[in-house]
């Protein structure tokens, strides 16, 4: 942690829109049953998918209400309105975003690893097509 300041060590910035991708891409491979499980339950949650957990990481699911071990990797959902309400470091539009439900193909996932990004998945065609949204 050379070179980086308190506030860098202790908060999750955002995730470059390229590296939230293909992360999500990448979780899909063993993740992809729970988000969708996540949606299923209603069209006002968001899927919130942590992978390997670092200590900022931890630390914002337990303001969330969830344990993560360092290192461990899953999936939750909250209602968009209150991850809105918990999550006072995104923008206003990010907050309104979230509180939005899906459309009816759509699944919004809050990602954190090592940072944190709001991207939209949707299935058009059999296909899966993930894009940065919100920021």
């Amino acid at each position: 942690m050379i070179g980086k300041s308190l506030n860098e060590r202790h908060t999750l910035g955002p995730l470059p829109p390229e590296r939230a991708v293909a992360l999500l891409t990448d979780a899909l491979r063993t993740n992809a049953a729970l988000l969708v499980e996540v949606r299923a339950q209603d069209a006002r949650m968001i899927a919130c998918l942590v992978v390997r957990a670092d200590p900022p990481g931890m630390r914002l699911c337990r303001d969330l209400g969830f344990e993560v071990k360092r290192g461990g990797s899953g999936v939750f959902g909250l209602l968009g309105a209150d991850a809105a309400k918990l999550l006072t470091q995104l923008t206003s539009a990010e907050r309104e975003w979230l509180a939005t439900p899906c459309g009816p193909r759509e699944t919004k996932v809050f990602l954190v690893a090592g940072g944190t990004a709001l991207l939209s998945l949707e299935t058009e065609g059999g296909k899966v097509v993930i894009e940065a949204a919100g920021r």
